[in-house]
């Protein structure tokens, strides 16, 4: 009777999700941001209707490893050559930025420095699954600032292997071995980008492996596709490297092969769930009742963090020669905290380089910078609108937000 009562309410926490998540749609904002929600007001510190379980938390971590795998697949290198140089740039320099910055106020407050690093690495990372979501809606995804955010986003989302490799090993004691075994991962990561860029530049398509027998069956193809991104994150992960990069490198090699269109047919679909069981469940981390309690304290971490990585971004952007309209929204659509962010608090949790209570803290920005971020792009677009206007220059093209009819 308890299992089927369980049951009964996970199925009422499902149906309740994909309907906010829909109503959300239906305002031109993420469904991630409803399936989060939902996830916090019917989990464990909500109405108790659930609660976290490890393998809801497996499961959704999978859905990170699709992203990456489908980014990879939808990647073209020539076609981000150019942008690429510039997004690693700039990412490098707000993954020191932001880490420092955030561990010398730790240290000020005489706070946790290595948890301060820690919650500076999440905040370095922007949501892809979010910000993908503005650009289409604001019909940006093949304009300059379009496509200069995605090569961002993704030079961010490889960002994570080596700042998860930093987060596990500021756990441990920093010794020289433990410095050069970083190094040494680092290195291994690197080269391994960089070997698969230089051999798949120089071949426009290959022919992947049982290609003809995976494409001729949607079932079996699906369970092949899936099977290449697990397989290419369990060696990375034997190799002692992230299984992210393993999945990564896994859709580079398929996006580069004749397997490419259907295996993005097949993919997007599992990814989709997977992203839902992913957002769901970090909306059942969130502790509410802590939430209420603290909601000074995250209102205004939500509004340093999301302005100082839109500021930051837009004068990293400006200072590397973009024009304002373009820096601007390339900013705007890199506020989102991203959903790796997730992935590093948790290793940083295990590690014991941040506490319960910091762990807590982060969790908590970081569902709410993905709730409030597109929201935050709309008034900021507006207001730059209404600026443009007042100067006498002529406005960017209007974005969907603005088009008449949008239901917002």
């Amino acid at each position: 009777m308890h299992e089927q009562q369980s049951l009964s309410a996970l199925a009422l926490l499902l149906a309740a999700a994909v309907g906010c998540g829909l109503v959300m749609n239906r305002l031109r904002m993420p469904a991630a941001a409803g399936f989060i929600l939902v996830g916090m007001v019917l989990g464990p510190t909500g109405m108790g209707l659930i609660r976290t379980d490890d393998s809801i938390e497996t499961l959704a971590e999978l859905g990170v490893l699709m992203l990456l795998f489908i980014i990879g697949m939808e990647m073209r290198l020539q076609a981000f050559s150019k942008s690429l140089p510039l997004a690693l740039g700039v990412t490098a320099v707000t993954c020191a930025i932001i880490p420092i910055s955030v561990a010398l106020f730790t240290y000020a407050v005489h706070g946790e420095v290595l948890g301060g690093v820690v919650i500076g690495f999440m905040l370095s990372i922007s949501s892809t699954a979010v910000a993908m979501k503005m650009i289409e809606d604001s019909q940006e995804k093949d304009t300059p600032a379009g496509r200069l955010a995605v090569a961002i986003l993704v030079a961010q989302d490889l960002a994570v292997v080596p700042l998860m490799l930093i987060t596990n090993t500021l756990g441990g004691e920093l010794t020289t071995n433990a410095l050069i075994g970083v190094g040494t991962k680092l290195a291994l990561a690197f080269a391994l980008l960089a070997v698969f860029i230089h051999v798949l530049n120089k071949i426009k398509s290959f022919r992947f492996p049982a290609s003809e027998y995976l494409l001729k069956n949607f079932d079996v193809g699906t369970l092949g596709v899936l099977g290449i991104c697990f397989a290419a994150a369990a060696v990375s992960g034997l190799l002692g490297l992230s299984p992210a990069l393993g999945a990564f490198l896994g859709g580079l090699a398929v996006g580069h092969s004749t397997l490419r269109r259907g295996a993005l047919t097949m993919a997007q679909p599992v990814q989709s769930i997977l992203l839902f069981v992913f957002f769901l469940s970090v909306g059942l981390l969130i502790d509410l009742d802590y939430l209420i309690q603290q909601v000074r304290v995250i209102a205004a971490a939500l509004v340093v963090v999301t302005g100082g990585k839109t500021v930051l971004n837009f004068i990293l952007l400006t200072l590397a020669g973009k024009n304002f309209d373009t820096a601007f929204a390339a900013s705007l659509f890199l506020s989102p905290v991203g959903e790796f962010s997730f992935v590093i608090a948790a290793a940083g949790l295990a590690a014991h380089t941040l506490s319960p209570g910091g762990h807590k803290l982060a969790i908590a920005v970081i569902a709410m910078s993905l709730l409030v971020s597109p929201i935050f792009f709309l008034l900021a677009r507006f207001a730059h609108r209404l600026a443009m206007k007042h100067l006498g220059r002529a406005a960017t093209p209007t974005p969907a937000y603005f088009s008449a009819g949008a239901d917002i």
